[in-house]
């Protein structure tokens, strides 16, 4: 059944004065039977009575402005007269929770939402959790988690890429959901890539997790400071050093090639910038360069090109479909 909170409303206000009819008590009964958050708010409301029942009438808060919208929404019903009797009171709460409407407060405070952070190509976003706990998101990429975080874990859901830096809170773990997978934090930062839903790799810098599938907590990887582990739905979890010097690049800005295969650093150009990059002879991936790039030579990937190419005796060109191809100066 449908009901109109501020008719529900009106209805706890002349039950906490002891007016209700035996119909409208029906109504406020059958309304409390339906959901659990609807009697934590009903309880709420009794408790606000309970402990401003002494309160000065004459009490004005702070929040004039927000209190006026809270008040036109409530007594925008032919029960006004009712609720004018409850006034001192519903100006304090609306002081304390800072809402414009009975109808917010009751989704924010009992129905405890879920927060979506999402990042776009070429953005990144930082986001501080509700314990402290920060999150660094790459492009294309999903975080999800409980506005409070409440109960036996600090639960988030990740699609994409992100760093996490971790407040250590030991009664409460800290768990990252990605695809098929789970990581559980038993230190404080490590990297999580779930771009494509068969296969998700962790990397941790300190600390430790466990990573393992949700299905199998069983069968897991304890990772630590400098390994990384990766996780396919159809295989069971691998663990291996980090080799890759630019695997935090997306979050650092910053690109180091140490006698480094063209072809890997190809592959990095292409995950950082987001753009395609083709080699016109596959010989060339074979190539080593050396080279460091900080952030600000990384503004975007010609400039970027424009240093390596002289160096290796390559030029690149750009097609209209903005995707680039290296060749060797000799071609010419």
């Amino acid at each position: 059944m449908s009901y109109e909170l501020d008719h529900i409303e009106t209805l706890i206000a002349r039950d906490i004065d002891n007016s209700l009819s035996p119909a409208e008590k029906e109504v406020l009964q059958a309304w409390l039977a339906e959901d659990e958050t609807n009697r934590q708010y009903y309880a709420a409301l009794k408790s606000t009575w309970a402990l401003t029942g002494k309160a000065d009438t004459d009490f004005t808060p702070s929040t004039e402005k927000n209190w006026e919208a809270f008040r036109q929404q409530i007594t925008a019903t032919p029960t006004r007269s009712i609720f004018h009797t409850y006034r001192h009171v519903l100006r304090i709460a609306a002081s304390v929770i800072l809402l414009s409407g009975a109808a917010t407060a009751y989704f924010v405070f009992f129905r405890h939402p879920e927060v979506s952070v999402a990042t776009l190509a070429h953005e990144k976003r930082t986001v501080t959790l509700p314990d402290g706990s920060k999150a660094y998101l790459n492009q294309n990429s999903k975080l999800t988690y409980a506005a409070n975080f409440e109960g036996k874990e600090r639960a988030v859901h990740l699609e994409g890429e992100a760093f996490f830096e971790v407040t250590q809170h030991t009664a409460q773990p800290f768990v990252v959901y990605a695809s098929h997978t789970q990581t559980q934090v038993l230190g404080t930062a490590f990297d999580v890539k779930a771009y494509d839903v068969s296969q998700v790799e962790v990397a941790v810098v300190t600390g430790k997790v466990a990573f393992s599938k949700r299905d199998n907590q069983l069968e897991k990887l304890l990772l630590s400071s400098g390994s990384r582990g990766v996780l396919k739905d159809t295989k069971g979890p691998e663990q291996m050093r980090i080799e890759d010097p630019n695997f935090m690049a997306w979050k650092e800005n910053r690109l180091s090639f140490q006698d480094t295969r063209l072809g890997d650093v190809i592959n990095t150009l292409q995950n950082y910038f987001d753009v395609r990059i083709t080699l016109s002879d596959s010989d060339m991936a074979r190539f080593r360069y050396n080279g460091t790039f900080d952030p600000e030579q990384l503004g975007n990937v010609e400039s970027v090109l424009e240093v390596i190419c002289p160096t290796m005796n390559l030029r690149w060109t750009k097609n209209q479909q903005n995707e680039y191809t290296l060749r060797k100066q000799i071609d010419l």
